[in-house]
């Protein structure tokens, strides 16, 4: 599946990406489980596919690789994902903000 990089802004996306990863490397991994919003893990005690993964990526933020692929295996690549679609976003922004001062200054002319 590929994303739409057509967007006429991506930042907000890029934002709420960058924020919540920021947000999983300043939890507290090995702290008390207070609340989640995977609603399986509400219903059954095993959770869901994805359970887990907060976890891992704390983990790793932290260098315990091993914590970390114990918690979720698919943390590292969960990660280089978002970093990749931050960059995509923040990329097509720098090119879509440059065609438009250039069509300005053209206008001007």
């Amino acid at each position: 599946m590929k994303l739409s990089l057509k967007r006429k802004n991506g930042l907000p996306e890029a934002a709420a990406w960058l924020l919540g990863l920021s947000a999983l490397a300043l939890m507290d991994p090995g702290g008390e489980h207070l609340f989640s919003f995977c609603p399986f893990s509400w219903l059954w005690a095993e959770g869901c596919w994805g359970c887990g993964l907060g976890h891992a990526i704390a983990y790793m933020c932290r260098g315990e690789w091993r914590a970390s692929w114990e918690a979720h295996p698919l943390a590292l690549p969960a990660v280089l994902l978002l970093l990749r679609r931050c960059g995509q976003l923040l990329i097509c922004q720098g090119s879509s903000d440059k065609t438009q001062a250039a069509g300005h200054r053209a206008q001007h002319l």
